[in-house]
């Protein structure tokens, strides 16, 4: 029998709060929001997903890694990237939220300056390009 609560969610977050510990506690707290520009459903398209994240920077670099645990878990750090195919560099400040249920991942919300990515004009793969109109249509 499937089990809604472990269905596996990603949404990637248009945000710029991420750039100070201000911003960064905000959102931590709930007192920032983001605007959902990717959504990400099932385990297979996350997979996809950050496959084709994989693909397209070499290298895939973060900078000062920080976690934190209250409310739910949280990733800072900042990313020190090179695009594969061009060789131009993207360095993007990302918050990531993980909501664990019973011992698994339920869903993660990844916040970022989306307008830095979407000015790499890297294509999307199929699982991205899902995501994005999923994000639109809500």
């Amino acid at each position: 029998m499937h089990d809604d609560r472990h269905r596996a969610v990603q949404a990637a977050q248009q945000s710029r709060g991420t750039t100070t510990p201000d911003g960064v506690a905000d959102i931590i707290a709930g007192r920032r929001r983001g605007r959902c520009v990717a959504d990400v459903a099932g385990r297979q398209e996350i997979l996809a997903y950050t496959e084709g994240l994989f693909a397209k920077f070499d290298p895939l670099v973060w900078r000062d890694p920080e976690w934190t645990t209250a409310p739910a878990v949280y990733f800072h750090g900042r990313g020190d990237m090179v695009v594969a195919r061009s060789g131009k560099a993207y360095r993007n400040t990302y918050l990531t939220r993980f909501t664990v249920e019973d011992g698994r991942i339920t869903t993660m919300a990844e916040y970022a300056n989306a307008f830095l990515y979407a000015g790499l004009r890297v294509r999307p793969n199929g699982a991205e390009l899902r995501a994005l109109l999923r994000a639109v249509r809500r």
